[in-house]
């Protein structure tokens, strides 16, 4: 028994159970299979879920550090009242009936003043419970309820929308050529990875577009290393190319699309030539993947959740990108890009769930949030508001003012210039935040409600395999911490709201959104390591030849009737026009700030902020680096591991020089999350793509200097 216990083999000879349940430390595309292993209630060892098909037994570092994630000495475990000022972190404890009775009399109290979009309800990471968030903000009557997705996906479906009317996802497992554009699944998404790998070896070919040097580009057969934020002048390069060289599908061109004649003109100016003096890419390059690209057959394009809307013309970068899977003709075929339905919490797959039922529509009876500034992020997201204006909303109250914050994960370093949304935080009337952790965000509310892991709570899951599992509470909640759902019910209660879906339990909650899957939740609970839905939609390939597709014209869309709408008031180019951070912006200089910022690049263990209080995964390597080229570096008398001082108009952060060749020439790359080098500090709130108001987090100016030789004027 003694040895059983000290292998961690389980069985009740050394009292070790295994629990099947799910990691959500990073995006809800993962969500990786976990068998953790628990001793007299607590995790001792975690291990991949061989039996789950989406991940197959893997587990990134992220997941491998679980424990330290779950018993972090940051966990949250009790609600906790502010006594202090703001950001001292002062709190004191107190019930769970308190907590709510406060939230409740004074949401009541601002609604009663101020009208009900006076509270904004906002949702960071994790994702699970928004259905859940946004009826309850719709129930209670204000239009303001918000995500991160202000920041990451939201973007990216806006540009599928105004060019085919909906998304795709790429077919690789068919395909004979994959285009990864700008996207990274050995860090970011091992499962994908994996597959890719191994279709690779299968004879697949690959074409990968990114700045950097990544264990993707390292397999591809052409490397495309563009300068951040010109995506769009290379996609339209790659355009030219196949339409002079007639390599286009004139058959899908001529039939089902609108304004490619303009397109056509347009593009005529990107010559690879042009197009490699903009984005860094040889232009024999530019021609050997415009050629390959149109050549393979079937051939799938993969494109990232938000590196490329990272930029102040991301959408119509993006645009560029996504519309030469129409011109390819590999636009909802097997093998190409196919239209998938939209699944439950953000995957796609072909499992119907009544997450859309639960979560109702948007209250919208006022204008929320953005909506004057962003009309088309408004007509076309429709189910949340741009959070990046709230703090504006807080400290200009124009056109009318935020009283109150209820926050799900809210972190203030998610905005550009976040500190402008922590003095937002200092002066709104009342901020609650529901966390895993006392963040550096947490110091500022007046009340913290302590949130559950994904160890520590029941949940569904439909993955992209369209296998469903119910995964299993590991261990009991640490202190007195509660599962986000359950929260978001009893705030229905003591708001006195009148709703259904929100009346109901959480396993009711849970039931009522596995119907359509043709499953109950107690018949899904048998199957502790889950099972495949009983219930599919069949895909109909190439539907819109019989149904079109939805957009204005019916047909995919290279000129933009809605972009077209807005063109005289807002001035958005119904084309895919494609400009540069200079032009965008002309105050900024390029004499002043010679050089391209780049934030967001990730570290395979490390994601957001969470990770960096986990001490295995912050020592594996020094977290302080900014990636420089050599000739940069030579230029300013740099040396490996030098002290540098990185400065942009908002500010300066200090860090040190990592010499690499894995970017370009010109471009300082930073890392994704580092609260002691926040990169977002550097950023002017106002520098955002005008469509979609995403920051331009990947190509903001900056200039580099050793620090000891700044010259301040």
């Amino acid at each position: 028994m003694m040895n059983a216990a000290k292998g961690k083999i389980p069985g009740p000879q050394g009292g070790i159970e295994i629990k099947k349940t799910i990691c959500s430390i990073c995006n809800p595309d993962s969500h990786c299979g976990v068998d953790a292993y628990v001793k007299d209630g607590k995790i001792i060892k975690v291990e991949g879920t061989r039996a789950n098909p989406h991940s197959g037994g893997i587990l990134c570092p992220k997941g491998a550090a679980q424990r330290q994630y779950v018993y972090n000495k940051d966990r949250l475990m009790y609600p906790m009242r502010r006594v202090g000022e703001r950001g001292s972190g002062e709190f004191e404890r107190i019930s769970w009936e308190e907590a709510y009775e406060i939230i409740g009399e004074r949401l009541k109290g601002y609604k009663d003043k101020d009208g009900a979009q006076s509270v904004c309800f906002f949702s960071g990471f994790a994702k699970w419970y928004r259905m859940g968030l946004m009826r309850l903000a719709s129930a209670f009557g204000t239009p303001n309820y918000g995500t991160e997705s202000s920041t990451c996906f939201r973007a990216t479906q806006l540009c599928w929308k105004l060019v085919f009317g909906a998304g795709t996802q790429p077919d690789f497992e068919n395909a004979g050529l994959l285009v990864l554009w700008s996207k990274n699944p050995a860090y970011s998404q091992f499962y994908q990875s994996r597959l890719i790998f191994d279709r690779l070896e299968q004879g697949m070919k690959m074409i990968v577009v990114d700045p950097r040097n990544t264990p993707m580009t390292e397999k591809a057969d052409i490397h495309l290393k563009l300068r951040p934020g010109t995506d769009g002048a290379l996609a339209l390069s790659i355009a030219h190319v196949m339409i002079r060289d007639q390599l286009y599908d004139r058959e899908f061109v001529e039939q089902y699309t609108w304004g490619f004649e303009e397109y056509k003109d347009y593009v005529r100016e990107f010559t690879p030539q042009r197009g490699e003096a903009l984005t860094g890419v040889p232009a024999e390059l530019i021609v050997k993947a415009a050629h390959m690209y149109a050549s393979v057959k079937p051939a799938a394009m993969m494109v990232s959740a938000s590196p490329v809307v990272h930029h102040v013309n991301g959408v119509q970068n993006y645009r560029a990108v996504m519309m030469l899977i129409g011109l390819t003709g590999n636009f909802d075929i097997k093998g190409g890009n196919v239209v998938t339905p939209y699944g439950y919490c953000y995957s796609s797959s072909f499992v119907k769930t009544n997450e859309r039922t639960f979560e109702g529509e948007r209250y919208d009876g006022i204008k929320g949030i953005g909506e004057e500034e962003f009309p088309v992020w408004f007509r076309l997201i429709r189910d949340e508001v741009q959070a990046v204006r709230i703090p504006d909303y807080v400290l200009k109250r124009e056109p009318y003012g935020l009283n109150a914050i209820v926050g799900f994960g809210l972190n203030h370093r998610m905005w550009p210039d976040s500190n402008y949304m922590l003095e937002a935080l200092k002066k709104v009337g009342f901020f609650v935040n529901t966390e895993l952790f006392m963040t550096p965000t947490c110091r500022y509310a007046d009340l913290l409600l302590p949130a559950c892991s994904s160890m520590e709570r029941r949940e569904i899951k439909v993955y992209n395999e369209n296998y469903l599992i119910c995964s299993e509470a590991a261990i009991e909640p640490l202190g007195e911490s509660r599962n986000d759902m359950e929260i978001i019910l009893e705030l229905a209660k003591v708001l006195g709201l009148d709703d259904e879906m929100l009346g109901m339990t959480y396993d009711e909650c849970m039931d009522f959104l596995l119907r359509p899957a043709g499953v109950s939740l107690e018949e899904l609970k048998k199957h502790r390591e889950g099972m495949y839905a009983p219930v599919i939609c069949p895909h109909e390939e190439q539907a819109y030849k019989k149904k079109g597709f939805r957009t204005p014209s019916g047909k995919m869309e290279f000129f933009s009737q809605v972009l077209s709408d807005y063109k005289g008031r807002e001035g958005y180019d119904p084309l895919p026009v494609y400009r540069t951070p200079y032009e965008v912006y002309p105050h900024l200089s390029p004499a002043e700030y010679p050089l391209i910022l780049s934030s967001g690049c990730r570290k395979p263990q490390l994601v957001h902020t969470r990770c960096y209080r986990m001490p295995w995964l912050t020592g594996l390597e020094d977290t302080s680096l900014a990636d420089i080229h050599p000739e940069d570096a030579g230029g300013l008398g740099l040396a490996q591991g030098d002290e540098i001082r990185i400065s942009t108009p908002k500010g300066s952060l200090e860090a040190h020089a990592n010499i690499t060749r894995a970017g370009q020439k010109g471009v300082v790359f930073l890392y994704h999350g580092d609260p002691q080098r926040d990169p977002n500090e550097l950023m002017d709130k106002d520098y955002l793509d005008p469509i979609s108001g995403f920051p331009g987090y990947k190509s903001f100016v900056c200039r580099v200097e050793k620090k000891g030789e700044e010259s301040y004027e």
